[in-house]
């Protein structure tokens, strides 16, 4: 029987989100019986691909797909698929896993630094020490500092990560909310469950809004001008999901106008953010550059979740976290 193939092309501009080339010789090693391939850029993909059983990152694209005449199973490390789900894809019986999970416990730690960098004015002690001054009156004064405990969290979302959000939230003793699509009887380790159709009255209750659902085309621009007056004027917005969740220049202009008191973002519409944007300017606005996901040994768990499959692949078991392609996630 002629040897699985497979093909690993996590490729990215940015070479932090490049697998480390001695986790794959890692995997060589790990099942010698299995061909692995690693090109160096699309074109060298694009060859390879009628003769691959299985990708291992984003090489699969509209254009090459006709291509892949033996694919019978696609694994991304990110918990996003959308970028991946194009119309032939989704068809087709290639099976599709993520991420989902990976990056969970990295993104709730993320969630809660940022959440006490605006309580206790962390970002704006950052910017006065780069300006050599001593801001005590400027920190103290004005807004008075915020306390987390007691304080409502409300999350968007409550997949892996919104659950860890709300797990260590929940250990400060805030009052933890969750709005989801299907709520469950049991909303631990959120306090509350609720339908998505109740948006409106998490946004006028939570003191802090952190976005984790998946990019759908019922997500996407969920908060928007209209969920923005909504929000109250001491509210701050943290999105872990994906740009597209929020209207971005409605965004802008309601921390502008201060709307709302702050933003915590960690993705945008455009990454990386261009340096025209206006959020580079605002202080009540924290930028990072879409790292609320790296953590320890991230990579290597990756690998681990990949060779669980692997194995279960070849055995004709269940995969896990294979995606619903229909529905996006």
């Amino acid at each position: 029987m002629e040897a699985l193939r497979v093909m690993e092309f996590i490729r990215h501009a940015d070479p932090v989100w490049n697998l480390p080339r001695p986790l794959v010789d890692d995997l060589r090693r790990r099942f010698p019986d299995v061909t692995f391939e690693s090109p160096r850029d699309q074109d060298e993909a694009d060859r390879l691909l009628p003769e691959i059983d299985v990708v291992l990152g984003w090489a699969v694209k509209p254009v090459n797909f006709d291509r892949a005449r033996r694919l019978r199973w696609i694994e991304v490390t990110a918990a996003g698929v959308g970028g991946l789900l194009f119309p032939a894809l989704v068809e087709s019986s290639v099976l599709v896993t993520n991420g989902r999970g990976l990056w969970s416990e990295a993104m709730a730690e993320h969630t809660i630094g940022v959440m006490l960098m605006f309580a206790r004015k962390l970002h704006l002690a950052r910017d006065a020490q780069g300006a050599r001054r001593w801001a005590q009156t400027q920190l103290a004064g004005g807004a008075p500092f915020r306390a987390l405990r007691g304080a409502t969290l409300g999350l968007v979302g409550f997949g892996r990560v919104g659950r860890a959000v709300a797990e260590r939230a929940a250990a400060l003793g805030m009052e933890v909310i969750a709005v989801r699509r299907h709520p469950e009887a049991d909303p631990s380790p959120a306090r509350e469950q609720w339908s998505l159709e109740r948006l409106p009255d998490l946004l006028e209750r939570a003191e802090w809004l952190v976005l984790a659902p998946p990019l759908t085309s019922l997500t996407r621009e969920m908060i928007g001008p209209a969920e923005l007056s909504r929000m109250r004027k001491d509210a701050v917005l943290i999105n872990l999901g994906r740009g597209p969740l929020v209207d971005e220049p409605a965004l802008i202009d309601a921390l502008e106008r201060g709307t709302i008191a702050g933003a915590a973002l960690d993705v945008f519409d455009e990454e990386p953010l261009p340096r025209s944007s206006r959020l580079w300017e605002l202080p009540q606005a924290i930028v990072t550059p879409h790292v609320s996901g790296l953590g320890e040994r991230v990579w290597e768990r990756a690998m681990d979740l990949f060779a669980r499959n692997l194995t279960a692949f070849r055995e004709g078991r269940p995969l896990e976290n294979l995606v619903d392609k229909r529905a996006g996630y």
